[in-house]
């Protein structure tokens, strides 16, 4: 699967799995692709060349309508949480609900309340608006939003950024939560992208690194590193170690250049 804008290719012939229930990571330095891989995951943006498969259905080929069903399976957290600034969290955390009538207001309400506890936060909180929430607070709400609709993938885009690391953490820690609490039922398969590496080491099953395109040489994989979280410290490309030791190596002198 290929993704192009104009004449600037960002995803280039990625060939991905995923398994139901597994916790993928995908790493990479900024531009590389990360957040659009997720957006053409869910149908926001269309590949270029190649198709997203989920569940037996080509996603990219599906109409607007039968598309829109198909997301109601995913849950999405947006790296700023993306809240609704004038509703209170209780509003935020229903809006799913409410918007494809699933269950009456104080079903949602109800819903709501279970799921925001399930994140940390107390019933006080539902009437507080996001700006009087601290940025660990704000995610947390969108991750109780995300969960309303039950969903069957989970999308994170760079949970922890933002956060200092104890906040870090605790977004770690409910993501494996949310993991081990529906894996005996209908298990959560969830897709992270993140630039933080105690993050993807203590929540991947597995990690996918992606390399800038630009930055390739000719028909080189954009995937640079497909394997399990405690083994990546072990790879033979310098491209994956310096990334994952964060250390700038050759890439200054680049800067410098550019």
């Amino acid at each position: 699967m290929s993704v192009q804008f104009g004449s600037q290719t960002v995803l280039r012939d990625l060939s991905l799995g995923v398994r139901r229930g597994e916790t993928l990571a995908i790493i990479g330095e900024s531009g590389c692709g990360k957040t659009v891989l997720l957006k053409t995951l869910i149908g926001l943006v269309r590949p270029t060349s190649g198709r997203v498969v989920f569940d037996g259905q080509t996603l990219n080929e599906l109409d607007d309508r039968h598309l829109t069903a198909a997301r109601l399976r995913f849950g999405f957290v947006f790296q700023q949480a993306a809240l609704f600034d004038s509703q209170t969290v209780a509003e935020n955390v229903m809006f799913p609900l409410l918007e494809h009538r699933r269950g009456t207001p104080d079903e949602a309400r109800a819903k709501a309340l279970e799921h925001l506890r399930q994140v940390g936060l107390p019933e006080s909180a539902m009437q507080k608006k996001p700006a009087e929430l601290s940025g660990g607070m704000r995610k947390r709400v969108g991750l109780a939003r995300a969960l309303m609709m039950d969903p069957d993938v989970l999308l994170y885009d760079e949970p922890t950024t933002g956060l200092d690391p104890i906040m870090s953490d605790v977004v770690n820690e409910l993501i494996l939560k949310t993991s081990d609490l529906r894996k005996s039922e209908n298990p959560v398969t969830s897709i992270v992208v993140t630039h933080d590496m105690h993050s993807a080491r203590k929540v991947a099953d597995r990690i996918v690194m992606l390399y800038p395109v630009p930055r390739l040489k000719g028909d080189e994989s954009q995937i640079v590193y497909e394997g399990l979280a405690e083994k990546i410290e072990k790879s033979s490309d310098p491209r994956v170690t310096q990334f994952v030791r964060g250390e700038a190596g050759d890439r200054l002198e680049e800067l410098q250049i550019a």
